[in-house]
């Protein structure tokens, strides 16, 4: 009677099962935010008044010389409000980030004889990479 078991075909089921049962034990870090999730999500905490959010996206150095208080104080004291963002593009290196975001605002008093100004338009923002996040840089 002929041997039905190979051992050459029973190695090619052996390799995948090893293989499926490596995969499983992979772990994967979490993803870091992107530059455009992190810029979007500063903006969307300066819409929903969250400033003291809001401030904890700007680098180490400026918030080691602007406290959480000034920080609020210098936003409200825009006659601007802003009210949406949209993400065009960005320029990166390995530490450091152009950030260019189309903003809408609203601008009170702005004009002669108009009480309210709705308006677009671009900024651009210098992002860091410090210690594997994004922080924005003001300008001063």
């Amino acid at each position: 009677m002929e041997n039905i078991f190979k051992p050459r075909t029973a190695v090619i089921p052996l390799v995948a099962c090893g293989l499926l049962l490596l995969s499983a034990c992979v772990t994967t870090a979490p993803k870091a935010p992107s530059i455009e999730e992190r810029a979007i999500a500063r903006w969307e905490s300066l819409f929903a008044g969250e400033f003291t959010r809001a401030y904890e996206y700007l680098s180490p150095g400026y918030r080691s010389s602007v406290t959480a208080e000034q920080y609020e104080q210098s936003v409200l004291q825009k006659r601007i409000k802003w009210v949406s963002a949209r993400y065009i593009e960005s320029e990166c290196t390995e530490t450091s980030c152009k950030v260019k975001i189309n903003i809408g605002y609203t601008a009170s008093h702005a004009l002669a004889g108009v009480e309210t100004f709705h308006g677009r338009g671009n900024v651009e923002e210098t992002w860091l990479q410090l210690n594997g996040q994004w922080y924005l840089v003001p300008a001063r």
